[in-house]
């Protein structure tokens, strides 16, 4: 795992950048990390301004999880609540943010749910990862809505030519997952249309366990399939294309407090077409990205066995994007972009309007030269129906020494009402408003990079104020309807620091965040104040261990009837291993959860206990 202070490590820029990897093509091994999802332009990791994070597909098989949010556990200022373990209702927070106010891509495509304003993470598969970006902190001035807390992007795995791979892995709670990849090379023939394409496939299923205490004492099992199909093309010296299919399928079990529906199907499927035409035109070069895609998500919720208390969610984004990247000298690049989408909703329930679209228009400079970065953007989005924002981004940094530097931003954010809070039918108890606004935000983001005694640190200190959030409340009857009526404040400050020595890889990530409701001055529901942890890698011969140590401080939730109730902290030790038996076949174990702590992220909600996987790999 890479953060951007940590960037003179040596890493090739992945096949699968937001844009077309054979334009901006692999960096030789001596050159530093080069990112895309804060700008939507390839920048060097150094020199971006915003809080970074990358984590390699090398970091994902070290962990060797069991699910997204196993990759992302340990990042300073992201957090979760599970409602369970794998399949369940996941909820992430980024520095301290609503779960629906933090955007994820994968390659550069929308996979949010138009309904529900959020992203199900539960069904992306980690062996389809190859690598993640993270952006800290608003960037709806690049991506639009939903970038408040930050963009979380997933580049799908991609593999060369002639590359194969396989593997099977078991374990607690009768998990079993089976995984295979092949790359095929392909070219034109003119001497410059190399390319090539891969496919992977991951299935995982399992018993699971009881996730809720006080309903349907049974275990909660899950299923998933996934397969993604990416490839490249480099047609001639100045027009490259790649394209992605990916569907991700799954059902689950759980626990339903209210008696009714107790099992779901989930689908979330996407395509993208991307085409980029590079040119030198005087002095500057220019890259032209057209990108065309499609996200489609569906769920599925009846009783157990039959078709009774059936509801279906499914809904469909249509993605147009025109992006200008021009490299004008070394030091300075301006981009400018257009994106369109189409959201439309199918359900079993009517909604008074079921599609609107988003069009919008961005700009954004970055310059760096001697010991000074300076960036800024500018955006504005119309929302059909709903209202148009303008946002931005700026932020200057300024190289003290060799081995320090400062920067400060600000930005501004803004995540537009769901189709569920808008148009959801009115019944006895509830019903959509479509009078809402778009919740808005402010964020001023300090930030310290330094190197001292080899120890790779960085400090960040942010406040974000968000406005107009959109809150389910009763009135005297309580008939529940959506209003803009909060206001939240996060002031947080996350520390990072890395080192190389003493028998490996040391990591230290550390958070804290007061997330606070404004009006009534309590803390913001589900979300620990402090956040505490640490990994440690090696190898001793030829296996190699690695070690995961997290700390989660208390945090409050609200029960119907009850009120606020405090959830205990909890610690959690994580180990993994691996041996290479042959140079092509792998032997590799996971234990979680080592010391079986016992502890809740929503009350009555059980987590994972104590469980152990051994797997094989095969890849040549």
């Amino acid at each position: 795992m890479n953060i951007k202070h940590l960037s003179k490590l040596a890493v090739a820029v992945g096949a699968a950048l937001s844009l077309n990897a054979n334009v901006y093509a692999q960096a030789p091994a001596d050159e530093e990390i080069i990112t895309v999802t804060g700008s939507r332009s390839p920048v060097n990791i150094d020199t971006a301004l915003a809080s970074v994070v990358v984590i390699t597909h090398e970091d994902i098989a070290r962990i060797q999880p069991k699910s997204l949010n196993d990759v992302l556990a340990t990042v300073a200022g992201i957090d979760f609540t599970n409602q369970g373990g794998r399949g369940q209702l996941s909820s992430l927070f980024l520095r301290g943010t609503n779960s629906n106010q933090v955007l994820v891509l994968i390659d550069g495509i929308r996979v949010s749910s138009a309904s529900l304003g959020s992203t199900n993470t539960q069904i992306i598969a980690p062996e389809l990862i190859d690598r993640i970006e993270i952006i800290k902190g608003p960037r709806a001035a690049i991506w639009g809505s939903d970038a408040i807390g930050g963009v979380i992007q997933i580049f799908t795995r991609q593999l060369e030519g002639s590359e194969y791979i396989a593997g099977v892995t078991v374990g607690a709670d009768d998990y079993r997952q089976y995984k295979a990849g092949a790359g095929i090379a392909h070219d034109l023939g003119n001497g410059m249309g190399k390319g090539h394409t891969s496919i992977t496939v991951n299935r995982e299923k399992s018993d699971g366990f009881d996730v809720l205490k006080t309903a349907e004492e049974d275990n909660d099992g899950y299923e998933y399939d996934s397969v993604a199909i990416k490839g490249q093309q480099q047609v001639n010296h100045q027009l490259a294309i790649d394209w992605l299919a990916r569907a991700d399928q799954g059902d689950n079990e759980y626990d339903n407090a209210f008696g009714g529906a107790n099992e779901a199907e989930t689908r979330n499927h996407a395509w993208l077409v991307r085409g980029t035409y590079s040119q030198i035109i005087g002095h500057v070069q220019n890259h032209t990205t057209v990108s065309l895609g499609q996200n489609r998500d569906y769920s599925e919720n009846y009783l157990d066995g039959t078709d009774v208390f059936t509801t279906v969610f499914e809904t469909r984004r249509d993605q147009f994007s025109l992006v200008n990247h021009a490299q004008v000298f070394p030091f300075l690049q301006f981009n400018l972009g257009v994106d369109y989408y189409n959201e439309q909703l199918n359900s079993t329930t009517d909604f008074a309007k079921d599609e609107r679209d988003v069009t919008a228009v961005y700009a954004h400079s970055l310059y760096s030269k001697n010991q000074l970065t300076v960036e800024a953007a500018i955006r504005h989005d119309d929302v059909e129906n709903v209202d148009s924002e303008t946002t931005y981004n700026a932020g200057i940094g300024y190289q003290i020494n060799d081995e320090t530097r400062i920067a400060l931003n600000a930005g501004s954010g803004f995540k537009a009402p769901s189709f569920n809070d808008l148009y959801f039918p009115a019944s006895q108890f509830s019903s959509g408003n479509p009078d809402l606004q778009s919740e808005t935000s402010d964020t001023i983001e300090l930030v310290f990079e330094t190197n001292y005694a080899d120890v790779d640190m960085a400090f960040n200190f942010y406040q974000t104020d968000v406005d107009n959030l959109i809150v389910w409340l009763p009135d005297a009857n309580f008939f529940y309807q959506p209003t803009n009526v909060n206001e939240a404040e996060m002031l947080g400050v996350e520390f990072t620091a890395k080192y190389q020595g003493f028998g490996g890889q040391h990591q230290i990530n550390a958070g804290y965040v007061d997330a606070e409701d404004k009006a009534t001055n309590e803390q913001l529901i589900r979300r620990a104040k402090d956040q505490f942890s640490y990994q440690f890698d090696t190898n001793i011969g030829h296996l190699s261990l690695y070690v995961e140590y997290q700390y989660r401080g208390e945090r409050e939730d609200n029960v119907f009837g009850v009120g606020r109730v405090k959830l205990d902290s909890y610690h959690l030790v994580n180990l993994s291993a691996s041996y290479p038996v042959t140079p092509n076949l792998t032997v590799e174990s996971r234990i979680t959860n080592l010391f079986n702590e016992n502890y809740e992220t929503a009350v009555n909600y059980n987590t994972q206990d104590r469980a152990a996987y051994i797997g094989i790999n095969y890849a040549m």
